[in-house]
């Protein structure tokens, strides 16, 4: 019989969630990854995402079909936006992810541009689709074209602008 190697199973609990918000204060930039999934070449990656407040997550989305993305909150208060072509927010769509709130996640179909803002400290628990051969950075996501580059100029005052748009949506 073969046996493939088998992997730990992972617990989310408050020491993982604490431990990962500290990591996103002491990065650069506000946020760090903790993947669950064991490699690029997964077709599904799954991953917990810690955002602290002023990270920048610059518009962006994913153009294959297999790229359907998914978001539920599992602590803190987030906005997660969503653009037209142009870069106008898409109030309608758009949605603050808070238990208070009542709003969970967000599932996302391919081509759908979109950032998220940390209202407050968050994790979420994300889930990317990838087309056959997994995960290639060069192919994973499109910045949208009307949106400063993390670490430009204009990314600071555009991340401001991000955040008044996402605390108009929490009223």
């Amino acid at each position: 019989m073969i046996r493939m190697q088998s992997r730990p199973i992972q617990t989310i609990d408050e020491r993982l969630l604490d431990e990962l918000i500290r990591l996103a204060h002491a990065s650069p930039r506000r946020r760090t990854i903790h993947r669950l999934h064991a490699g690029d070449w997964e077709h599904a990656h799954r991953m917990l995402n810690a955002l602290t407040t002023g990270t920048y997550v610059r518009p962006h989305r994913h153009s294959s079909d297999y790229q359907s993305e998914a978001f539920i909150l599992l602590r803190g208060r987030l906005a997660l936006l969503i653009f037209d072509d142009a870069g106008k927010l898409d109030t309608a769509a758009s949605r603050v992810l808070s238990a208070s709130g009542g709003c969970f996640g967000l599932d996302l179909p391919p081509r759908i541009w979109h950032s998220l803002v940390a209202l407050e400290d968050a994790v979420i628990y994300e889930v990317k689709g990838h087309p056959v051969g997994g995960y290639v950075e060069e192919r994973d996501k499109e910045f949208a074209p009307w949106s400063p580059a993390e670490g430009s100029a204009g990314a600071g005052a555009y991340l401001r602008e991000l955040e008044q748009q996402a605390q108009s949506l929490d009223r």
